[in-house]
């Protein structure tokens, strides 16, 4: 697949992939969560931002992904009970082309993802 084809279908995925997430939230969470994408640096992101509470303000990263020159997604940071890896194979991201970023290179090997 031409590798500019390739990273605009895994940028819709994962775009589509964050939106559908955004909107999934606790009843106790007094914040928004946002979608954030850098289709120039091919990075993407689901945030929380608000008031958690009154005196508590949030702005976190919860989801964070980014579709390196290579053609591999790598998953950065995931702050969620979501199981983004199995969700973007189901999506059509092969577990090939998937790296889990936040894992110790010395570990990817047993993750049953790509590598690098």
């Amino acid at each position: 697949m031409d590798k500019e084809l390739k990273t605009k279908q895994y940028e819709d995925i994962i775009i589509k992939y964050l939106s559908d997430n955004r909107t999934i939230a606790t009843e106790q969470e007094g914040y928004e969560r946002l979608v954030l994408s850098d289709k120039e640096q091919h990075h993407y992101q689901l945030l929380a931002t608000g008031w958690a509470t009154p005196s508590r303000f949030v702005n976190s990263i919860l989801v964070h992904l980014h579709i390196k020159p290579n053609g591999k997604v790598w998953l950065l940071e995931n702050n969620t009970e979501l199981h983004v890896g199995d969700s973007l194979v189901s999506l059509g991201i092969p577990k090939t082309d998937i790296v889990l970023g936040f894992h110790p290179p010395q570990l990817r090997p047993y993750s049953g993802y790509a590598v690098a």
